[in-house]
């Protein structure tokens, strides 16, 4: 496991490096933006993330198996279909197939954060967690409708209500992260404050029957004196 984040991480860094190169050269007015670079360029950027987020979704593999295994798949399948279409025509053609693979990333990204949220505060501010993921999946329905294609912001009204929901969203997430990371760091106190070691149970058992050998043995010699 560690070795496999170690390989994600450098993956991820290199990925990262190149990213910013590519932007570096924007800045020079070598034109980056359009044609084959474009497409080196987006997935250069599409691993640097996806490789950064696999890292994570380890971590929660580690709290929750089940979960962890969903959201690998769900970031799998969005990193693959991203790929598919930037090595091929596609990349050029607005086809229901992009639509799909980009509300798939969507709903991918959110269900990340949810998984993270949820197996690091477990039933700690629950009221707090549903309110949250219940905005953050309006929302998700909200971006869903505008990448299909729907012009949602000719509705009266749509404008102001998707921003009140970002907003909203954006600052339920922050006080969760805040709970969750505080919530974190008193949990590696306790364990900090308290010193462990790891014994085989044969061993253990051992142990325990040499104490019991060596109660007898005091009680005998208490009992002759």
């Amino acid at each position: 496991m560690e070795r496999t984040k170690k390989i994600l991480l450098i993956s991820s860094l290199i990925s990262l490096c190149i990213t910013c190169l590519f932007f570096i050269l924007a800045i020079f007015e070598v034109k980056v933006f359009d044609g084959i670079w474009l497409r080196f360029l987006l997935i250069f950027a599409s691993l640097c993330v996806g490789c950064g987020f696999l890292v994570n979704e380890l971590n929660i593999l580690k709290r929750n198996k089940i979960l962890g295994i969903i959201s690998i798949s769900f970031l799998g399948v969005s990193i693959f279909f991203a790929l598919i279409i930037f090595c091929t025509p596609l990349f050029d053609e607005g086809s229901v197939f992009n639509t799909i693979t980009a509300i798939i990333a969507l709903f991918s990204t959110f269900f990340m954060i949810v998984i993270s949220l949820v197996t690091k505060l477990e039933r700690k501010l629950l009221i707090l967690q549903i309110s949250t993921y219940v905005i953050l999946f309006l929302l998700e329905i909200l971006i869903s409708i505008l990448i299909a294609g729907y012009p949602l912001f000719n509705v009266n009204a749509m404008t102001e209500i998707f921003s009140v929901v970002c907003v909203i969203s954006v600052g339920l997430l922050i006080a969760l992260w805040i709970l969750s990371t505080k919530k974190s760091s008193t949990n590696e106190s306790l364990n900090n404050s308290q010193e462990f070691i790891k014994v085989l149970k044969s061993d253990y058992e051992n142990l325990i029957e040499e104490n019991k050998k060596l109660k007898k043995q005091i009680e005998m010699l208490t009992k002759k004196d």
